[in-house]
């Protein structure tokens, strides 16, 4: 009769290497779930993770959003994938440990310039076209916020806040200039309007912001909030008291940056699903953040007294509207639909903005102020 002890230390051997495997699958699942978005293996593992997770629910969106109906949606994805996948990013520099510039992307649904802006101009031709509206008596407005701002959700450029804006303020003699990034809150609002805003000579600065730098108090942040994570790394206490009086010092410097007859600002506080309408769009994601709304919007229209400043609260936009769905594509980002009209009540916060302001051109004053200097 055979041997059977040699099959049997075969099936040992298998099943050890089975365990192994599935023993080994359990650490890094761990170690995925654990570290994500901190420094170190965790990150190296959690990269296809989020990818993989990040295209899913994208497609879940576009399948659900009428907009995409006729729209290659497999297209759409990869664009976005541009947008958001870290290795695209641009740094700010050495000095500013933060990424989120996504430059020179050119797709179907999405474009954007040498600085990440939604825009077919580089910086330098933004610039220009601001200088020369300001010669020929065209109003610049400067559009600040994060992804909504940036129209995430939105099937092209021209249908996102700003592009629907530019088209109803054209007549006007008014030009949207979109700076808005993903991922900003009210801190990087601040550095991209004191960085580069002012190259753009503003007349009217609408900062459009909300939940974002207060989101970490109703949920995990993985990776350090996008503010405080630049100089404390994860913030391990939530502080709602010390969250406030950041985003509130944000604001108020963005309005004293933008003081002065000449100029004038808007602070306007995003739409939420669910919040203040009948969405019932991914509310299980956002519901957390409809206790401290309110909160958010007192700051908001308290920083505009206190600054003469506009308050447009949008978060009410959608409120009389029965089927609210139609606006979100998801939790916070709007659909072609809700840009549109959030674009037609920023319009007109922006045409009240400028009957408040002086005819005086500050571009012209200063152009003579220099031009005395230099003879």
């Amino acid at each position: 009769m055979p041997d059977s002890k040699p099959e049997q230390g075969s099936k040992i051997v298998n099943v050890t290497i089975v365990l192994s495997v599935v023993i080994a699958y359990a650490v890094i699942a761990y170690a995925v779930d654990k570290f994500s978005g901190t420094a170190g293996p965790g990150q190296w593992l959690n990269k296809k993770k989020i990818m993989q997770d990040h295209r899913a629910e994208l497609r879940e969106k576009v399948d659900r959003d009428p907009h995409f109906k006729n729209l290659d949606r497999e297209a759409y994805i990869k664009e976005m994938e541009q947008i958001i996948t870290m290795k695209h990013k641009r740094n700010l520099g050495n000095w500013v440990s933060y990424k989120s510039f996504t430059p020179n992307v050119s797709g179907q649904f999405v474009r954007t310039n040498d600085f990440g802006m939604r825009s077919s101009l580089s910086l330098r031709e933004m610039a220009e076209k601001a200088r020369s509206n300001k010669k020929n008596g065209i109003r610049n407005v400067l559009l600040l916020g994060g992804s909504v701002a940036f129209g995430y959700g939105s099937t092209d450029n021209q249908k996102t806040i700003s592009g629907f804006m530019n088209e109803i303020l054209r007549e006007e003699k008014y030009e949207v200039f979109n700076l808005a990034q993903g991922g900003f809150n009210s801190y990087m609002d601040l550095f991209s309007l004191s960085a580069i805003g002012w190259q753009l000579e503003p007349d009217v600065i609408i900062a459009m912001e909300g939940y974002a730098d207060l989101y970490h108090l109703g949920y995990e942040s993985k990776g350090g909030n996008l503010a405080w994570g630049l100089w404390s790394g994860i913030e391990q206490d939530k502080n709602p008291e010390f969250a406030l009086d950041f985003q509130y010092h944000n604001l108020e410097a963005i309005c004293k940056l933008g003081a002065g007859p000449e100029r004038q600002v808007i602070l306007a506080l995003q739409p939420l699903s669910g919040f203040e309408n009948d969405s019932k769009i991914e509310n299980d994601k956002i519901k957390k953040m409809w206790d401290y709304y309110p909160k958010i919007r007192a700051l908001f229209a308290s920083v505009s007294q206190n600054n003469n400043a506009q308050f447009a609260d949008l978060s009410t936009l959608f409120k009389a509207e029965s089927g609210a769905d139609i606006n979100f594509f998801d939790k916070a980002h709007l659909t072609v639909t809700g840009q549109k009209k959030v674009a037609q009540a920023l319009a007109t916060a922006v045409l009240n903005a400028g009957a408040l302001a002086s005819p005086e051109n500050p571009y012209i004053r200063r152009q003579k102020i220099i031009a005395d200097i230099a003879k």
